[in-house]
């Protein structure tokens, strides 16, 4: 029978084998039970110097809540814990009070009641909760959970008893046939987030590609019926951003995409896209650029009518050749194009990115590609100007301009639909550079030439410059301005600076005005706007005309 103890009240607190310490108290060693007040079994099993050491049964309340191996008071080894109604909770590995190792989680047996007749038509009457890798009491390493039907839920990696790593996931017996995928792919803290696959009920890929926090977002396919939709940028489970929209095999759009429509020309837009058209037409002369960018929207609008009665649409590149001397416009018709790409879904922003050799080409190996990786990801989502292009390659010699245009050549590939470059510079080396480089001239079909301005668009430019300044001359100073201007063979001249040659002209005229007022003692409004034949006078003193370069 061995020792027994009791409390104050009567009751029987502990009978079993006893041992004395070294200060000669009783204390538990060998088979014991403990209990509480009450007269319910609290502990019953092996005791090594007063501690749960060995095999033993725990109870609350007098029900069983575990049973299994004690190792210094501790559970340890293989053991089993229990629901209230008697079933089985965890059975396997403990260490430290902990579920660690392997180990299997059930449901409750009365919770399953109502699943009786789902798990015996499948042979899943077996099936846990959960079995797996355990670690300080969660779920830590590979695993394999179960729908309360029976049916695996997922089977893959685990963290701190959430989904991490890969997993496969499948669909409840009720939805779909057994083992049928749901998704397959990485998951962090129980959501999909990585990269992964989806399935519909009947098993078919409808998705693959990145998801985060749960939804589609980043880089993928999606999928009808088994056949490729789109192919492009997604943001919280819908189309947004750059991408392409495919039926019967083929390409119908290729553009930008916002909350799952393609960009469309709305009222709106097309508000937009007039006022812009409106302000290159406001500029004097350009013809070739103005008609170049109206067939561009035509041909983008279009394909846009084209996707919308099911159509397929034609890719093709966006990039520019601009060729002509300084000041003919280049930059400023460059700007406009960006921001009439980025309307017509072309460009996801639209911005401007203005470069040349010394943006782009460095004077040490592996430097350059560097460079225009840095101009490169500035430029992304826009337009990347890149002014003198011809100097990028100044001889067979040069490897680091070489560098430079095999680098753009790759980002042209990578970012086809992410970025347009317009390269501009003087038409006889621009002709000869593209000629030098292939690879490069491939890239572009449009070449758009920005021819000198003619004498009577100069004279038109200075009226807008004084226009806009609020400066106004007489018909003498008019005249005169002209006879000066249609003296120099303007659409001839080598390396003529046009536009900036006008602006020099009209800045240093209100130079000269400001010279002459400064010495008077009262200046009127009248005399603050007015342009005089003195003013010209002093610039013909000044040879200002006949700076050209």
């Amino acid at each position: 029978m061995g020792t027994v103890i009791y409390y104050e009240n009567g009751n029987k607190m502990y009978e079993g084998s006893v041992k004395k310490n070294s200060f000669g108290h009783d204390i538990y060693d060998g088979f014991g039970t403990v209990y509480d007040r009450e007269g319910n079994i609290m502990y019953s099993g092996n005791w090594h110097e007063h501690a749960k050491h060995g095999d033993g049964e725990m109870y609350v309340n007098g029900r069983l809540q575990f049973k299994g191996t004690f190792k210094k008071g501790k559970k340890e080894g293989f053991g089993r814990t229990y629901f209230d109604d008697g079933s089985v909770q965890y059975e396997g590995q403990f260490m430290n009070d902990q579920y660690s190792g392997e180990g299997t989680l059930y449901y409750p047996a009365t919770f399953l009641a109502e699943f009786t007749e789902v798990r015996n038509k499948h042979q899943y009457d077996e099936r846990p909760f959960f079995r797996g890798i355990f670690l300080q009491g969660m779920k830590k390493g590979q695993g394999e959970q179960f729908y309360p039907s029976g049916a695996c839920q997922h089977k893959g990696e685990f963290l701190w008893n959430e989904l991490s790593g890969f997993v496969t996931s499948y669909y409840d017996v009720d939805v779909a046939a057994p083992d049928t995928i749901q998704y397959e792919g990485y998951c962090f803290d129980s959501k999909r987030h990585g990269k992964g696959k989806l399935y519909n009920e009947a098993g078919e890929l409808i998705y693959d590609g990145a998801f985060r926090d749960d939804a589609m977002t980043g880089i993928g396919e999606q999928y009808e019926n088994g056949v490729l939709v789109y192919k492009g940028e997604f943001v919280d489970g819908v189309r947004h951003g750059r991408g392409e929209a495919y039926r019967d095999g083929k390409v119908i759009y290729s553009g930008e995409f916002a909350n799952g429509e393609r960009m469309r020309i709305t009222a709106e837009v097309q508000t937009q896209i007039e006022a812009l058209q409106q302000q290159l037409d406001s500029l004097v002369g350009l013809p070739n650029a103005k008609r170049e960018l109206r067939h561009l929207i035509n041909f983008i609008k279009i394909q846009g009518m084209r996707v919308d009665h099911g159509l397929a649409s034609v890719k093709m590149t966006y990039h520019l050749v601009f060729t002509g001397n300084p000041g003919t416009g280049k930059t400023t018709v460059a700007r406009i194009i960006g921001r009439i790409y980025k309307l017509l879904g072309v460009l996801s922003s639209g911005h401007f990115v203005e470069t040349d050799r010394a943006g782009l080409v460095a004077g040490y190996v592996g430097q350059t590609a560097l460079k225009v990786q840095d101009v490169v990801k500035k430029a992304t989502g826009g337009v990347l100007f890149i002014d003198e292009a011809y100097a990028l390659v100044q001889d067979d010699k040069d490897v680091f301009g070489k560098e430079a245009i095999d680098s753009l050549l790759k980002a042209m590939e990578d970012l086809r639909d992410e970025l347009v470059i317009i390269v501009a510079g003087y038409e006889h080396l621009m002709e000869r550079f593209l000629q030098a480089n292939p690879g490069f001239k491939s890239r572009f079909n449009h070449f758009v030439a920005f021819e000198n301005f003619t004498t009577d668009e100069l004279v038109a430019i200075f009226e807008q410059l004084c226009e806009k300044h609020d400066y106004v001359y007489d018909e003498h100073f008019a005249e005169a301005i002209y006879a000066q201007l249609h003296a120099l063979p303007v659409e001839t001249l080598p390396n003529f600076s046009n536009g900036r040659y006008i602006r020099n002209i009209f800045e240093k005229l209100a130079t000269l005005q400001a010279n002459r007022l400064a010495e008077q003692t009262t200046v009127t409004k009248e005399e603050l706007q007015r342009l005089t034949m003195d003013d010209f006078e002093a610039g013909m003193r000044d040879q200002l005309f006949e700076k050209t370069f």
